[in-house]
């Protein structure tokens, strides 16, 4: 484990001295900075988790710096963190090295990490709320319930799709374990009730900063951008008033999702009801009732939609006409993160607040390298599908703790990768999260693979001794 902290940790430090202050090519880092020195709630698509978080590292030292060796701490914490959980499911601690290499060394989350952008904080809030649940296995106390209940809660106040965890983790901390019923409704409750209280807080807040709750409060037009593509209103009848949305144009001339829900050019509903950002509370529901209608009366469609989206986890560059987000390599080698005038954006903004966002120094060589080493470390094709049905296998031949474990580990990691491909569209960047979870689970069931099939062995030589014998 020191070695891959060594080396994630070296690798950090490389990406610090090729490019300073930081990366602002995903054009969330300057709206996350603006809303974390303006109004926290303010961001109608966005919770106000990730700007609290920038607001209170403002307070230690007013520099980018900071912002990203924190985070870059807090990627190798949270390979420290999967590699404990692992190895306190009983398994043989050297499986937890999987999901730690994953985090430590995986390019994309390097990167991810030099941008003001919320996934090192996500990533670092979810294997908290594993290690925390796994310690809530062992039967002592009820700290860790606790503890993990209030790192998922705030998960989901810096990304919505933390959300759908919530009811998983209540009900796996009922039943997971063997212990007495009444301690497992204990722990259940101490883990809800701290989920309950970090929520309720945050949602008391909002309602005095901005007059009502929401941790994306317009976030319903993701959606629409995610149907809209596809909608045929020949298939139903729109909802009253929402006709203006229905379009004539063949699927393969339209647009992609993000289009949709942010160009007014492309966007029925943005030219009817307004922006994301400005749409009323009415208009908004307007865009929710389109959108679930296109979703109940064309299943077909949106499944074939969802399911080519989820295949380009084996395959990110294809299958783009589906949701059409950025791969890997758009996100590190095709100017994403390194988008020149986003960077410019961003710079801009950062200057207003930061001492050191006008020191920009970039070094090719190294960025070049490392560039490289994330082409080598992506989790796609071959390795993904590897990973993909170990994390399933675990829960099938696992026992005992791990195997309880393994299942809280493969279900917070398929709804890390499917929610946002569901309900947003593909992306590289929102692909990341789910990858931790994703390597533990698949770990555990390597092992169980491997358990089962020397277990196998001796009795397949046995037969084949009876049958000579014969």
């Amino acid at each position: 484990m020191s070695a891959i902290l060594a080396a994630g940790a070296l690798l950090r430090l490389l990406l610090l001295l090729g490019w300073q202050p930081a990366l602002f090519g995903w054009p969330d880092a300057a709206s996350y900075i603006g809303v974390s020195h303006g109004e926290l709630f303010g961001n109608e698509l966005r919770p106000a988790g990730y700007p609290i978080f920038l607001k209170l590292l403002y307070g230690v030292s007013p520099t980018l710096l900071l912002v990203v060796v924190v985070q870059h701490v807090l990627g190798l914490a949270s390979a420290v963190l999967l590699y404990l959980a692992v190895a306190r499911t009983g398994v043989p601690r050297v499986l937890g090295l999987v999901p730690a290499a994953i985090l430590a060394l995986g390019g994309d989350g390097i990167f991810l990490e030099h941008a003001p952008i919320s996934e090192s904080l996500f990533i670092f809030l979810v294997a908290a709320t594993l290690y925390s649940a796994v310690r809530a296995l062992e039967g002592h106390g009820l700290v860790w319930p606790l503890l993990a209940g209030a790192t998922l809660a705030t998960a989901a106040t810096v990304r919505v799709v933390a959300l759908p965890l919530v009811p998983v983790l209540c009900v796996w901390l009922l039943a997971a374990g063997r212990r007495p019923f009444r301690r497992r409704l204990a722990v259940a409750a101490v883990g809800c009730a701290a989920v309950a209280a970090v929520l309720g807080t945050y949602f008391a807040a909002e309602q005095r900063a901005v007059g009502h709750t929401g941790l994306s409060r317009n976030g319903i037009w993701n959606l629409y951008g995610r149907v809209a593509p596809f909608a045929d209103c020949s298939q139903f009848t729109p909802p009253r008033g929402t006709e203006v949305l229905c379009e004539q144009t063949p699927r393969s001339a339209r647009p992609l999702t993000s289009q949709y829900t942010f160009n007014w050019f492309y966007s029925p509903a943005i030219r009817a009801y307004g922006n994301p950002h400005t749409a009323s509370p009415q208009r908004t529901a307007a865009v929710a009732s389109f959108a679930y209608a296109v979703v109940l009366h064309q299943p077909l469609d949106y499944a074939e939609e969802v399911g080519a989206g989820l295949l380009r986890y084996v395959a990110p560059e294809s299958l783009r006409g589906y949701g059409g987000g950025p791969s890997y390599g758009d996100l590190v080698h095709r100017q994403v993160l390194f988008h020149p005038l986003f960077q410019s954006e961003g710079r801009k903004v950062a200057k207003q607040y930061y001492s050191d966002a006008d020191r920009f120094s970039g070094h090719q060589v190294l960025i070049t390298a490392l560039r490289g080493w994330e082409s080598l470390t992506r989790v796609q094709g071959p390795l993904f599908v590897m990973l993909a049905l170990l994390s399933l296998a675990a829960p099938l031949l696992g026992s005992g703790r791990a195997r309880s474990a393994s299942v809280l580990f493969a279900l917070m990691a398929w709804i890390l990768l499917v929610v946002p491909v569901a309900t947003v569209e593909f992306s590289a960047r929102t692909a990341v999260p789910g990858f931790g979870p994703l390597a533990a689970a698949a770990a555990i069931g390597g092992w169980r693979v491997l358990v089962a099939a020397r277990g196998r062995r001796p009795a397949l030589q046995q037969d084949g001794a009876s049958a000579t014998s014969g």
